[in-house]
């Protein structure tokens, strides 16, 4: 704790800092970042050096519009909760696919996202949790709005109990569920059910 790597230190105000995502598996930062109607990735290596930038498609236009929320799978893809969807592409930086919900090109609000020990991607959009599988196929609505979760605005999911935690906008609490076993994080097995029951939740002391 008294040493102190200085990753971004801003000279201008061209692009701003929105998230960061450290890397379990490389060690990375991940820093999403964004400017006037355009966001770009960055990877930053535990010295603090600029070994990556995502910012473009194969086709030239840009990626993204406002990174709100990354998070990494466990194949290395980089994923992206984006102002105009979820946004994955390889640890290389090639865009593998563009998620905006079901029906496709619905309007999503992406927000929180995490992904589990099977290579789920679950996203929250306020209304609900959507999965999807590591290829941007829709799963399931894992959850939807209840009376105990409120407004889903941020996820987390703990690779040791596999449990997912979401913090509810609005409602001041943080709500755990289980949707999967160990067993099923072993065997690569689980079927999604939607709507499982939360375990329990808990008031924040602030």
């Amino acid at each position: 704790m008294k040493t102190t790597t200085t990753f971004i230190e801003r000279t201008d105000s061209t692009w701003r800092p929105r998230c960061v995502y450290w890397s379990p598996s490389t060690g990375d930062l991940l820093v999403g970042m964004y400017t006037i109607d355009t966001g770009k990735v960055t990877r930053y290596n535990q010295s603090g050096q600029l070994t990556q930038t995502i910012q473009y498609h194969n086709t030239g236009r840009g990626l993204y519009s406002i990174p709100r929320y990354i998070t990494e799978n466990n194949n290395g893809d980089v994923v992206v909760s984006d102002l105009s969807g979820v946004v994955v592409t390889e640890r290389g930086g090639r865009h593998r696919f563009s998620y905006t919900g079901p029906p496709s090109g619905s309007r999503l609000l992406p927000c929180g996202i995490c992904t589990d020990a099977l290579s789920h991607i679950l996203v929250c959009d306020v209304r609900t949790v959507q999965m999807i599988n590591k290829d941007g196929r829709f799963l399931s609505h894992l959850l939807t709005k209840s009376q105990e979760m409120g407004l889903p605005r941020s996820l987390s999911y703990d690779v040791n109990t596999h449990r997912l935690w979401v913090g509810s906008w609005g409602h001041n609490k943080v709500c755990v569920y289980r949707y999967i076993t160990r067993q099923d994080a072993l065997t690569d097995e689980h079927r999604p059910r939607p709507d499982e029951e939360a375990m329990f939740s808990s008031t924040p002391a602030i």
